[in-house]
């Protein structure tokens, strides 16, 4: 008797019945052969998703790790990321080495192929597995640290110049095969490997940038003996020309790889200055008075932060039990980078119950914290614990997931002065620099390019009091031509009623000479006078309660001139010369409350100027943002028949101007014209220069691949 599949119908069984045994064994083996096929089909297919999938993940976080490492923020932490790189990594490269594949790459026209991705996979998980593991554990052992006893262990990080060492060895030995990876039957598989090697050879320049860092490490973090480093606190409230007062200094040692950070100290309890300390001190004084040397609160009253960090430490050292201190650093942060911080690392619940965040940390720093903390003992000690609280949950939080926007913080705010370094050896922070890490301007030279000219007007609040939060400036920079000189007129702009000065030091031949700026700066006071009642003393001051009282140290561009001034209510201190630049030194009159001030000058720009006349001021912090200068912008009266000017002005003199000598008595202290030695190397601005690629090979070059690692990294884009 037969038996039938019950699952036959009987249509079925008829069919089945009436087939001849050749035909039913026909059907069994085209029925065998259909169902291994697609047995076969099944296979791959699962092996092909499963890789697409990987590769997906793959990609997605290797792009997160690189907008981590540019700082460019991402919705995936590190830690996240590194694991998930290391996991999808693994799983493609051990699925793509199973036989199934073997067998594809013996039997078929396309072992090339296959051999070109296993290789490809083979080097990104021997990379995977050495450096990068490495890396990741060394995460590990810094992630989550805690300030413990005022101390931070980050000695892990001394290991980091052998784990870069292996980096350089495996990545040069994954390249060369890259290089043996034979010709491909898809053409975009030549591609691949291409931008595999291409992109291994970019991550090792990278590393070879970092290089000089991480061999520092060591040092940085007292590997062969302690070091000590300075880190003082503006604040802009009280203003300095170099960014606010020096309220607090706090001292921060390294030790093996333990850093400790010790409280800190209002600068009211330092043992003042005496005598200059050095040949500079001399010069500076002439222009800013003996109070850059005598006193750490004034010791910004220099914009160059270089200058004002050495004095600052030389002040420090001069202190009981610091003169045999080895100072290798000295940082400066204002609230604006608190700010940023903690907008990074998450908002600080103070003991009072205020919430300080990545929006409200400047306010209360130079506002709010006045007005709720009236008492002045009893707001410094406030300060202090706030202090305190702040920076312990910055390290506290301070991990693989909120690295990235830390990065982001240093880079952003050692770029627009809210954050400076001087460093007693300068590699050290050449090294931070090349690393993207911190930006040139935290060096807080002076703008030190003829090109590229800028002129700068620094402000420096005399009455102590906490009044320029309420300050607020205008500035606008207009250009002339030809003949129309406007220093020969006998107003500088309708905003000034008075006549013009003349303050050339002739330092600068007039053929040398090229375009004349006239810049207008207005100073407002928005304090009210009911303002003016109700606060506290310490904030509006006690000598002339709601009277600023600005000192402007006005400076040329580097090979420039100031060759005019103007003002109705101000005396005329001094001018001379600091640094390669010329400086003056302005005492503005009183400003009371609701009132406003105006001074205007003239600036001739070096012949060789390639821009137009920039103009820089101290960064003014208000309830509307920050006002920094003109930003560049600039009004220009001249025709494109008038650019270039064929009468030079007249150098020493203006013919309206006052005949008075260029250099008047006076100062916080002392006459005449400095004549500066040092020369700064700021950080002007420069153009990059990019590479062009042959347009048909986008991975010609690896400087082409490279200069696509920009904010945000698009790895698939990069592909094509």
């Amino acid at each position: 008797m037969q038996a039938y599949p019950r699952h036959c119908k009987s249509k079925g069984h008829r069919l089945l019945e009436q087939m001849s045994l050749p035909a039913k064994v026909g059907f069994g083996v085209v029925s065998a052969i259909l169902g291994l096929f697609l047995s076969v089909v099944g296979v791959y297919a699962v092996s092909a998703i499963s890789m697409w999938y990987e590769a997906n993940r793959m990609i997605d976080s290797a792009e997160s790790l690189a907008n981590s490492a540019l700082g460019c923020g991402g919705d995936t932490d590190i830690a996240t990321a590194s694991k998930q790189l290391v996991t999808s990594t693994r799983k493609l490269r051990d699925e793509f080495n199973s036989p199934k594949w073997t067998l594809v790459e013996k039997h078929t026209s396309y072992g090339n192929d296959i051999v070109a991705v296993r290789t490809m996979l083979d080097s990104m998980g021997t990379l995977v597995d050495g450096p990068f593991t490495d890396l990741l554990n060394l995460s590990d052992r810094l992630n989550g640290f805690s300030m413990k006893n005022k101390t931070v262990d980050v000695s892990a990080l001394m290991d980091a110049p052998k784990i870069l060492k292996s980096a350089h060895k495996d990545i040069n030995a994954q390249v060369k095969a890259l290089d043996a990876v034979p010709e491909t039957k898809i053409g975009k598989l030549n591609q691949a490997v291409q931008m595999e090697k291409a992109g291994l050879q970019s991550v090792d320049s990278t590393l070879t940038e970092y290089t000089n860092l991480v061999n520092a490490l060591p040092d940085l973090l007292g590997e062969k003996g302690e070091r000590t480093y300075l880190m003082a606190v503006y604040n802009p409230a009280e203003l300095r020309s170099g960014g606010g007062m020096v309220g607090t200094v706090a001292e921060i040692t390294a030790n093996k790889g333990k850093v400790t950070i010790e409280d800190f100290n209002s600068t009211i309890n330092f043992t003042y200055g005496t005598a200059p300390f050095d040949s500079q001190n001399v010069q500076e004084a002439a222009i800013f008075g003996d109070q850059v040397y005598r006193y750490p609160q004034t010791t910004t009253v220099n914009p160059n932060y270089q200058r004002a960090a050495v004095n600052l430490k030389n002040l420090w050292k001069a202190q009981k039990g610091n003169k045999n201190k080895n100072v290798a650093g000295v940082i400066a942060v204002d609230p604006v980078f608190l700010q940023s911080l903690v907008g990074a690392t998450g908002s600080v619940t103070l003991d009072d119950g205020k919430v300080v965040d990545g929006t409200s940390t400047v306010k209360f720093f130079l506002k709010d914290l006045y007005v709720d903390h009236p008492d002045f003992n009893e707001q410094n000690q406030y300060v202090d614990e706030a202090s305190k609280k702040i920076m312990n949950s910055i390290f506290s939080n301070l991990n693989s997931s909120t690295v990235s926007g830390v990065l982001k913080s240093l880079r952003d705010t050692s770029q627009s002065g809210h954050f400076k370094m001087w460093m007693k050896d300068q590699s050290e922070f050449d090294a931070l620099v090349d690393t993207n890490i911190i930006n040139e301007n935290a060096a807080g030279k002076l703008p030190d390019s003829e090109t590229n000219p800028v002129t700068g007007v620094y402000l420096t609040e005399a009455q102590p009091s906490k009044l320029d939060w309420y300050l607020q400036t205008e500035t606008e920079v207009i250009k002339t031509c030809d003949e129309n000189y406007q220093s020969m007129q006998n107003r500088l702009t309708d905003k000034v009623d008075a006549w013009p000065r003349a303050t050339s030091l002739a330092r600068v031949s007039s053929d040398d000479l090229g375009d004349e700026y006239t810049v207008t700066f207005t100073m407002k006071n928005t304090l009210t006078k009911d303002q003016v009642k109700k606060l506290p003393s310490f904030v509006v001051g006690e000598k002339a309660p709601g009277k600023m009282q600005l000192r402007l140290f006005l400076m040329a561009p580097k090979g420039g001139e100031i060759t005019s001034v103007a003002y109705e209510k101000a005396d005329f201190i001094s001018n001379g010369e600091v640094e390669d630049h010329q400086f003056m030194n302005i005492k503005m009159a009183d400003l009371g409350p609701g009132e406003s001030m105006t001074i205007a000058y003239t600036v001739r720009v070096p012949k060789t100027a390639k821009a137009a006349l920039n103009m820089v001021t101290t960064p003014i912090i208000n309830e509307t943002g920050i006002q920094t200068g003109s930003g560049g912008k600039v009004t220009d009266k001249c025709s494109a028949s008038q650019a270039n000017p064929s009468t030079p002005a007249p150098s020493g003199s203006t013919s309206s101007a006052q005949s008075q000598s260029s250099s008047a008595a006076g100062s916080a202290g002392s006459a005449g014209s400095g004549s500066g030695s040092g020369s700064g190397s700021g950080a002007g601005s420069s153009a990059g220069s990019g590479s062009t690629a042959d347009a048909t090979d986008p991975m010609a070059s690896v400087d082409e691949l490279k200069s696509r690692f920009s904010c945000p990294v698009d790895i698939r884009a990069m592909a094509g």
